[in-house]
């Protein structure tokens, strides 16, 4: 695959590089590489993927555009709020760079979803702010032998390793089966931008070495940075041979109530379909304007007032991002009830 002379300009200052030079350059053009979640850490190094230039970049994200957002994600404004964020993310990369590929999937990841999230993906970033998706990814990339690049960051503290199937310890030798119950949140100790910055230039810096054919520096090692003190560990990780995932006798990921997620935000709730699903999103919304005000309407989404309190934000695909509601049931009783009123040819199975 060539490079036109418009591309040859364009990433001038990164082709002499002594790293990258044309070749290089071909083979990032070459490349596919899935962003998985486009928060603060996957709105960053998504940007630089795009205008490193990056031939095909998949962007997976169930969540929209929210106020609180836009301190520390970068590829959003506040014209956006209540846009899918991978719309969004989408039509800025695309602007930035219109050189390259872009596959937005609304879906939220989970241990149904993560395989078609991995699959015809050369590697996976990390841009993800729960554990429960983290171990489905990590699995789908155990599978069908993707690496993973995985990363962290919370507070003033941030965290790297890229995984290997079959050569390097995977998420779960390291990280344990830990829940996501209790552990703090954006939400609850914040985050500090600068922090995010660093942790996704450093996964898109093993990610490049990935594209280029090169061993990335955190293989088998976890870095710890934490820019309060200014200092960055790296530590040592080995594959575990009793790991539920890649040890000697794995055992498949279980997730409970795989289409329910409760959101970093509190009283936010996120619920796939059963089955794979495309919705017309207008007919969707001449259904729906009848008896609901649509604040947004975008190409692969809608947000509309349910009720006093509560909104949702309904994807092509049919997630349904459900605010204003704590309780798993009651979530699942508006989702059943607003499906429940689509008509069926806007259901393709």
């Amino acid at each position: 695959m060539g490079l036109s002379k418009e591309e040859l300009e364009r990433y001038s200052r990164q082709i002499v590089l002594k790293e990258m030079g044309i070749d290089g350059q071909r083979r990032l053009k070459e490349a596919r590489v899935c962003i998985a979640g486009v928060g603060g850490l996957g709105s960053t190094s998504a940007l630089q993927f795009a205008a490193m230039g990056v031939g095909y970049l998949r962007l997976v994200d169930h969540d929209i555009v929210e106020l609180t957002n836009l301190h520390r994600q970068t590829l959003y404004e506040t014209r956006f709020l209540g846009y899918p964020k991978v719309e969004v993310a989408a039509e800025r990369l695309k602007a930035i760079n219109p050189n390259i590929e872009i596959e937005p999937m609304p879906i939220t990841i989970n241990a149904s979803s993560a395989e078609k999230v991995v699959d015809g993906m050369d590697l996976i970033v990390d841009g993800l702010d729960r554990l429960a998706p983290r171990y489905a990814i990590n699995r789908a990339c155990l599978k069908l032998k993707v690496p993973y690049v995985f990363a962290a960051a919370l507070e003033i503290y941030g965290n790297v390793s890229t995984i290997l199937p079959g050569k390097t310890a995977c998420l779960e030798c390291f990280m344990g089966r830990l829940s996501d119950e209790g552990l703090p949140t954006c939400e609850t100790v914040g985050v500090f931008p600068p922090i995010l910055s660093i942790v996704a230039s450093i996964e898109v810096r093993e990610a490049v070495s990935l594209i280029l054919g090169r061993e990335p520096s955190l293989a088998n090692k976890f870095l710890f940075c934490d820019i309060g003190s200014m200092s960055f560990e790296t530590f040592q990780v080995t594959r575990v041979s009793t790991c539920p995932a890649c040890g000697e006798s794995s055992k498949p990921l279980s997730l409970e109530e795989p289409r329910i997620a409760e959101l970093c935000g509190g009283n936010s709730i996120m619920i796939s379909p059963r089955i794979p699903t495309s919705l017309d999103l207008e007919e969707t919304a001449k259904v729906l304007e009848g008896n609901f005000r649509i604040r947004v309407q975008g190409r692969l989404g809608l947000t509309f007032d349910y009720s006093e309190g509560v909104s949702v934000s309904l994807m092509k695909s049919g997630s349904m991002l459900i605010k204003g509601i704590g309780k798993k049931e009651e979530a699942l009783r508006i989702y059943d009830s607003l499906m429940g009123l689509l008509p069926l040819k806007s259901k393709v199975h």
